[in-house]
């Protein structure tokens, strides 16, 4: 296991002075970056090599979120890593060891030359020691939604300008789900959050929200102008 300690800053609070959602997504990412960074097998390192890791789906079940400036601890547990993936659990804990939040994601190694999967080297596989799982209900990566449209809510599309970009260039995992956040009013009173990722959008392109609201879950699917999606992103109320 791989953990940082921070405190809740005010730019990372809600309305409600609560940690927002995509921001705790963000403690998640940053979590795994930063273990990868001091393994020696950061994002320099791969991208010197023309590889990356993308991340193909979130799961994450809140317990509750944590308080501007409450003390909180971060971590990451890769659990299985082999072939082209990888699959790690995060948690987030009080200031007594409390979970606060407990997530899951899978991972996948490509090349940034044709975006393919590649086989992962021995060098990084030995470089992550392996966790057991967390303990919590696991609800795998596709997301159902409509297939045919019907109940959509479309929203106003979104041209991707720079600022929603990351380092490999194209629209980093958690400002789709800022965006998604966006047109969900009670996005950070939800109970879970779920995301499955599609396929990358790059600066210039267009995302064509569309927002289904069914029973105790509402789904976002930001599409191209095809009605293909880039990802899709569940908040449920347990």
């Amino acid at each position: 296991m791989y953990s940082f300690r921070s405190r809740i800053r005010y730019s990372e609070c809600d309305a409600e002075g609560r940690l927002s959602v995509t921001s705790l997504l963000n403690y998640f990412q940053d979590c795994s970056t930063l273990q990868s960074e001091d393994l020696g097998i950061g994002v320099k390192v791969l991208h010197k090599r023309g590889t990356m890791w993308v991340v193909n789906s979130w799961q994450i079940d809140i317990i509750r979120l944590p308080e501007l400036s409450e003390e909180v601890e971060t971590a990451t547990l890769p659990y299985d890593i082999r072939g082209f993936f990888g699959k790690r659990n995060f948690c987030m804990k009080d200031s007594d060891g409390n979970y606060l939040a407990k997530a899951d994601s899978l991972w996948t190694y490509i090349s940034m030359k044709n975006a393919q999967p590649e086989r992962i080297p021995e060098d990084i596989l030995n470089g992550y020691a392996l966790d057991e799982k967390l303990d919590m209900d696991y609800q795998g990566r596709k997301i159902a939604y409509p297939k045919d449209g019907e109940g959509a809510i479309k929203a106003k599309e979104i041209v991707v300008t720079e600022h929603l970009l990351d380092v490999n260039h194209h629209v980093n995992n958690g400002k789709y789900v800022e965006l998604a956040a966006g047109l969900i009013p009670d996005a950070d009173s939800m109970d879970r959050l779920r995301v499955e990722y599609r396929k990358q959008a790059f600066l210039g392109e267009t995302i064509y929200p569309e927002i289904y609201d069914m029973d105790n879950r509402k789904v976002v699917k930001l599409a191209d102008s095809e009605g293909s999606p880039y990802t899709i992103v569940e908040y449920v109320k347990l």
